[in-house]
This record gives C-alpha cells, structure tokens and sequence, in this order.
C-alpha cells in the first residue's frame, strides 16, 4: 500500500511537505489497480462550459428541469461540494486533463507558457491510450497554446474537436470546419452526432476512454444564438426566439420563456461593496460580460439562454445513455459529467467568471457506475472534491495507478464508502490577469472560506510573480458559509474572528509556497 499525498512527494524531491493539524485529509491510503483486459470499463467523461454547481433540476433549482443529467446522479453518485482549482476555461481544462494546478502545468491566458509533450504524456487521455484503450475527443479543447508534437488530431484515435470558441450555429465558420459535414446546424446537437459516429467506429476487442467538451452554456454560444457573429449588448437585448428557425423550435424557442426568472438579490449591489475597485476595476469585467450590467431585461434574456442552452445539454445526455443502452454497452461504461468553472451572472452586481466566489467555483461533478449495486446508487457525497481529483478518478476506473504528478485524489474511495476519510479543505487559485484581474488565492473548509487577493499591474505572469512569499495581500474576505452562503458578509474586519484569520492566512501562505516549489521541481518539463 502507498500514500498519495494532496502534493505528490515526487513534485517535491528535498521538500517537507507541509501538514497541518486537524487536516489529515491530505494523504490518503491507495492500493495500487491493475485489471484484466476483458473486466476494464469503458469511460465517458462530459465537460460543459460555464455550468454552475446549482443549474440542475435535481441541485433544486427553481425553473430549470434536467430529468436526464438527474437520472444520471440518481443511478451514480453526485459530490454537492466539487469545485475547480481554477475558474477560468483554459487553465481548469489543462487541470481536469493532467490533474495539477495552474501554478505548477502553468498553462492558462495569463501565462507565457505552452502545453509540452511531457506534460501532454502526463494526461489521462495519453494515459490510458498507451494502456490500450481506444481515445477519442469531441468538442472543445480549449488549449489553443501548446508545444507537443503534432497536433490534437494525432493525440487520439477518433478526434472531432476544435480550439477557441465555438458558436451556436457553427457550421458557418472556418475554424469549426470539422463539423461542416453534420447534418444539425446547433451545436449540441452536433456534439450528439460526433458521439454516435465515435461509438460506430470503437472497436469491440478494447475498452474505450471518450471525452466530450460541450461548448454549450458558454457565452459565446448563449451570445451568438440570433446573430451568428455579433458582439456586444445587442446579443442580448432580443429575445433569440425571434430568429425565425428558432420561433417554434422545442428547447431553443419558448422553452421558460413563460417562468418567473429569478434574478440575484445582489444584482444591483455596489460591486465595490464586494470587492475592493483598487484591487479589481470593474471596467474590464464590464466590457467583456456586458449583458449582465445592462439591467434586469438584458440579464433575464441571458438566463433564459443559459437554461435552454443547459436543457439542450441534458437532452444530449439522455440520448447518449440512450444510445449505450442499444449498442450494449451501458452495463460496462461509466459516465463522469462536470463543467469547467461555474459563472456570476449578475451577483455581486457582476458577470463572468475568474473570481473565487462559490458561484464561479463550484460546478456539477457526478460519477455513475453501472457496475455499483443497486444499494449504492443515488448517493449524494458532501465532502469536498477538486476539478484536479477527476483525471486521478479516471485513471483509477481504468485500473491503472495514480501517477505520482497528479495533485488530485481518485474519488473511488468516497463512492464506495461515504464515510471514508477525506480532507478538510481546499485550496484554489485564480491567476487571470485579463480584464483587470488580480491574482486570488483561497482557502475554504465545508463552513468558511478565507480569500486574499494581490494587484497586478501586467496581463501576463512570470514564475516569479507568481510566488507570494513575504508579499501582504492587497484585500481580504473571510466568509462564513453556514450563515452567509451567498457570500455577501465579509468578516474581515471582525475582531472576533481573529484568530481564525491568522490561521486562514498561515495556511494559505502555506498552500501557496508548497506549489511554488511544485512548479519549481516540474521545470524539468521542456517548454
């Protein structure tokens, strides 16, 4: 039996880890898998884009209806607490790939780094390729930066992606040509057809590892729903079901249309009562995420979109179980679904994603396996889970170990027993230099969260800025998620917590310099 440590000792040859007391969640006994060939599941992994942990129907959500997605939990086990590392699209996709923080693969907008061939070696995908499994990759990847050799099309045995943005109709630009040949004209749909086509051609002899990165709710899909290409408020500002093939379409067309939308209390808050305007001005997130400070109208339409957009999502899921269930193939492949970050759509008075706010950090994460017993279905897990847990998840259910540079835990152990030990917290980081952006930091427990910020005055971050050692954080939160869950009260300036804050701030100087030396002991990767 050997330990797997929340950083890897083999990240930090010469270094002591760091513990702390009352946090013994940060090693955890794992017995090395192996597996035959004939017993190996297949694996199906469903990212969306921008989906918030609360936008599903069995999350409680007061309009939106999943019945697939929650049929989906029902059969397997949802975590109610699964946050990512990072809350920006590229870096939390390079996490849930290689299962590292954006501090350590330092891959993200920000950084001037590119994915490398060792760090491409290190994926799940790469992986459980070499194992044997037959890899295959539908929709976004959204790397857009890397140095490996080849492209993404030679890195899997079925590929039918693309990079950067897609678009609701997407058989009309030149950088989706890959799905010219489809016979939907939206985007989700299209995403359903690639899946058919990679199941058609999956051979029967090895088990199959499937990735699909839904474009859909992103903005970019919700933005470009009536006018293909346009930018801007006017997105926004009529309803899409005005264009005429989506007047009397079933999802896209009047779907909640005719619900009462329940818009944020905070909305119309002073985002400087939030968040510090020397830290984080508020006009790049303004300009960017304008559709959510264009006042309740706009920001309605915006939600509806968002719904729909979500209600197509889960269509795509029933129609994939659907479709395993006919080929035979549903009893011996598990589906993990989750989203790359979640979304403020109007909290706090702002929009978009990269701050460390729970609405942006916490996101769908279910994992069903048909082969659990009937009496272990549904289980609903609190305990909290990491974006970065995963990759160390799929690479266990395929019987292989858990590479030494993988950060994040395999979740197996919590759904085969609930009650299994686990940690106590998290640590998460945000280094989304765009649009005005600080750098962020946080440390948050199942009933606080402590978060620090520190200005920057560059859009792009070198090794050294990342590192925090002896710099005092330019603004401060300590919230108190058992009575304050929308995050709305900062207790920072409570004397009475104190002592709490000293130790937040330890252990988040603590966290931080562990993955400095982290990145430090992977520049052996080359660039």
């Amino acid at each position: 039996m050997r330990f797997t440590c929340f950083f890897s000792v083999y990240l930090f040859a010469g270094f002591a880890l760091l513990f702390f007391s009352g946090s013994p969640a940060f090693c955890q006994a794992q017995t090395p898998s192996s597996a035959p060939e004939a017993s190996r599941p297949n694996i199906i992994f469903l990212l969306t884009d921008d989906q918030r942990a609360d936008a599903l129907g069995i999350a409680g959500h007061p309009v939106l209806e999943t019945p697939h997605i929650d049929r989906l939990a029902r059969d397997g086990a949802r975590f109610t607490e699964a946050h990512v590392v990072a809350p920006v699209c590229m870096p939390s996709r390079v996490s849930f790939m290689n299962g590292q923080y954006e501090r350590v693969h330092q891959i993200g907008f920000s950084s001037p780094n590119v994915l490398s061939e060792t760090q491409w070696n290190q994926t799940y995908s790469a992986l459980l390729r070499k194992a044997g499994y037959h890899v295959g990759f539908v929709g976004k990847i959204g790397l857009q930066q890397y140095s490996f050799r080849g492209s993404p099309l030679e890195k899997f045995d079925f590929w039918r992606g693309h990079d950067d943005w897609a678009r609701f109709w997407p058989r009309e630009f030149d950088h989706l040509a890959i799905y010219h040949d489809s016979e939907g004209e939206i985007v989700t749909p299209i995403m359903s057809e690639s899946i058919e086509r990679f199941l058609d051609q999956a051979p029967a002899d090895r088990p199959f590892m499937l990735s699909v990165s839904f474009s859909a709710p992103h903005g970019s899909i919700s933005g470009t729903m009536l006018y293909p290409d346009e930018q801007g408020l006017n997105r926004m500002f009529t309803p899409a079901n005005t264009h005429p093939e989506l007047a009397d379409h079933p999802v896209y067309g009047s779907l909640y249309r005719d619900r009462g939308i329940v818009l944020p209390a905070s909305r119309g808050d002073d985002t400087a009562q939030h968040i510090s305007l020397d830290v984080h001005p508020r006009e790049g997130r303004m300009t960017t995420y304008s559709y959510s400070y264009a006042g309740d109208d706009v920001l309605r339409e915006y939600h509806i979109r968002y719904y729909q957009l979500i209600h197509g999502l889960d269509i795509a899921v029933g129609k994939l179980r659907e479709s395993l269930e006919r080929r035979g193939l549903a009893d011996n492949t598990i589906i993990i679904f989750s989203s790359d970050h979640g979304l403020l759509m109007g909290e706090y008075s702002m929009g978009g994603k990269s701050l460390l706010y729970d609405v942006a950090t916490r996101v769908p994460l279910i994992v069903y396996d048909p082969r659990t017993p009937a009496g272990g279905r549904g289980a609903t897990i609190d305990e909290l889970a990491l974006s970065i847990d995963v990759p160390a998840t799929i690479v266990s259910y395929a019987g292989l170990d858990v590479p030494q540079t993988m950060q994040g835990r395999s979740l197996r152990p919590l759904i085969e027993d609930p009650e299994a030990a686990w940690r106590d917290e998290i640590f998460l980081e945000s280094l989304f230099l765009l649009r005005t952006g600080p750098f962020i930091e946080a440390v948050r427990t199942k009933d606080w969260k402590y978060v620090r910020y520190f200005r920057s005055d560059t859009s792009q971050y070198t090794a050294e800025d990342v590192d925090f050692e002896g710099r005092a954080p330019d603004f401060e939160q300590l919230f108190d998620l058992v009575n304050d869950s929308a995050e709305e009260r900062n207790l920072i300036e409570d004397a009475s917590q104190a002592a709490r804050i000293a130790s937040f701030r330890e252990r988040s100087k603590q966290y931080s310099a562990e993955l400095v030396q982290a990145r430090k002991d992977m520049k052996k990767y080359p660039r």
